[in-house]
This record gives C-alpha cells, sequence and structure tokens, in this order.
C-alpha cells in the first residue's frame, strides 16, 4: 500500500504524535473520538490530503503520543490542538471533529477563537444538557443516555485486554466474520494495525485506560451547553450518522439536539449519510459524501444551505 502518512512529533510536556498527509500550505486538523487514532482519518485524508492537506492528530493517551497517568479533559486536549497549530506555522485552521473530537474542537474554538477559521463536526459536539435524576428523564432522555453508555462500555472493555494476534483483535469487533487481516480493505487493516502495540502475550490497543475514563466524564460535565455554544464565532458544518454506534440504533444526533444546534451555531452546511454508524461514516462509501468540506473553505464563505440527506 503506498505510504500517505508522514509521522511528527509535537514537543512538550505531553509529547503530542501528528501525522501529515499531502504538503498543502493550510491543511486541515483531525480531531478523533475517544478510544480511536488519527488513522480513522485515512480515508479522508487520501480525498483531501493530496490537494490541500491534512493533519491527523493522536490525541494524548492515544497512538503514538504520550500517555500521562492524569491531566486529560477537554480543555488539555483543545490546548494540545493549538500547541499542533503552533507547531505547524499555522495562525488559524479549518478543525475536523469526530465524536470526542468534536467536543475538543468546539472547546478549542471557545478558548482560542482566533485560532479556529471553522469547524467541521461528524456525529459530535452536541451540547450538554444537566441531566435530571434518572426518574425524572423522559423516555427518549433514557434511551439516548443508555445507547451511549453501551457503545462507550464496548468501546472500553477492549482496552486492557490482550489479543495473541492482530487477526484476534478483529474478533472483538467483527465476532461473527471470522476475519483475518487480508480479507480488510488495505486502509482499514492499517486502521487496527495502528491501533495494537506489541505486550507481553500478544497485543493491546494503545489507547491508555486512564486517559479514555478520565475523558468520558469530563466530556459530559464540561462540554459547552447551547447557551454557551452561542460564543461559538466560527462557522460551522455538521455532518451526522443515520445511526448511532451500533446498525439500526438511534442516531446520536437526533433532529431535535440538531434543531438546538442549529439554533446555537452557525451552520453553513449541514448533512445526514442514511445507513451510515458513528463508526463506518468515516470509511468508504460514505467518506466520499462529506469530504469535500475539507478540500477549500467555500462551504463557509458562502451563505447557510440547507440539509442535505445523502442517497439512502
Amino acid at each position: 500500500m503506498e505510504a500517505l502518512w508522514r509521522s511528527e512529533r509535537v514537543p512538550g510536556d505531553v509529547g503530542i504524535s501528528i501525522n501529515r498527509a499531502g504538503d498543502g500550505p493550510d491543511p486541515v486538523v483531525c480531531l478523533h473520538g475517544i478510544t480511536a487514532q488519527h488513522r480513522a482519518f485515512t480515508p479522508a485524508a487520501r480525498h483531501a490530503g493530496p490537494a490541500r492537506g491534512l493533519v491527523g492528530v493522536d490525541l494524548r493517551g492515544r497512538g503514538d503520543s504520550d500517555k500521562p497517568d492524569s491531566g486529560y479533559g477537554l480543555e488539555a486536549h483543545a490546548g494540545d490542538a493549538i500547541r499542533v497549530l503552533d507547531h505547524l506555522g499555522l495562525d488559524d485552521a479549518v478543525l475536523v471533529g469526530h465524536s470526542m473530537g468534536a467536543f475538543v474542537a468546539l472547546k478549542a474554538a471557545l478558548i482560542y477563537p482566533h485560532r479556529v477559521r471553522a469547524l467541521v463536526l461528524l456525529d459530535g459536539g452536541w451540547p450538554r444538557v444537566e441531566v435530571p435524576p434518572q426518574e425524572e428523564m423522559t423516555e427518549e432522555q433514557r434511551r439516548e443516555a443508555e445507547a451511549i453508555r453501551e457503545g462507550l462500555a464496548r468501546a472500553f472493555s477492549r482496552l486492557e485486554m490482550v489479543f495473541e494476534t492482530p487477526d484476534d483483535y478483529l474478533g472483538f469487533w467483527f465476532p461473527d466474520g471470522n476475519l483475518t487481516m487480508a480479507d480488510l480493505p488495505p486502509d482499514l487493516a492499517d486502521y487496527y494495525r495502528y491501533d495494537l502495540q506489541p505486550v507481553e502475550g500478544g497485543h493491546n490497543p494503545k489507547c491508555s485506560t486512564a486517559a479514555a475514563k478520565e475523558d468520558s466524564p469530563a466530556v459530559t460535565r464540561t462540554s459547552p451547553t447551547a447557551e454557551e455554544m452561542r460564543a461559538v464565532g466560527c462557522p460551522v458544518a455538521l455532518v451526522r450518522a443515520s445511526e448511532g454506534f451500533f446498525p439500526g440504533s438511534r442516531p446520536l444526533i437526533p433532529d431535535a439536539t440538531r434543531d438546538v444546534m442549529a439554533e446555537a451555531l452557525d451552520l453553513r452546511s449541514e448533512m445526514v449519510l442514511p445507513g451510515a454508524n458513528h463508526y463506518t461514516m468515516l470509511w468508504t462509501p460514505y467518506t466520499r459524501q462529506w469530504a469535500d468540506l475539507l478540500l477549500s473553505d467555500g462551504w463557509y464563505r458562502q451563505g447557510r444551505t440547507p440539509e442535505v440527506r445523502g442517497p439512502g
């Protein structure tokens, strides 16, 4: 497979690993989800990297970045994103965030407004609400909360597992598939290989358990409310999967939540991806439907556009 990524190190008390695709002087900077790493953006990098340039960040505690015992949370990750811009010599940039990365991007836009030119939120960044006691929650709120808990619990459960071979790791993700790395598209196989590190007895996911466990409640407690979102001064694109963590599950950003975001943010572009879930939206064929947002800044230099629903 042709080499796509070039690795660099952002120095500091917590070293951050970044990977560059393309040589453009104004790359988009991509921030991944809570237990993922930059290879989640490989399909996007193949689309946008050659023309514009794309930088994938391994957030602290993930990938090849340093993994301190503590010191996580949205503000720390937002500060790291700005350190990446400094390292690249960028006055400002378009930040692209998937899942937790969308919350990090929003936090960066609020704390460092002059450094964030625009935001592309991929199935993340919904407003924080004060969660009522369980007995006071509506049925919809209970279903949404349970879906998020279930999805995160499954993702977190693998972090302390040891897999004898990389192929055994696929058994976690595709329990009924009996797959090997050779059965997967090369970019997807590369994602799973990069996700692992050698340990005694086999391979273990690179994501720090301490990082994930500190970040999860931090997102719940410190992500912006709808009222706080009104202070985001840059244009925003919102891309939603039609399904949640699992095929057939409820979307993480239902229409009612989207309406709240649209009222609070300067949404210039919107898209729903029918048939995609929270994970598959980053991969072919769904990437092609939203990756043009990364190629140029034209989507936010014009007026607000209506929501687009891809082919279902």
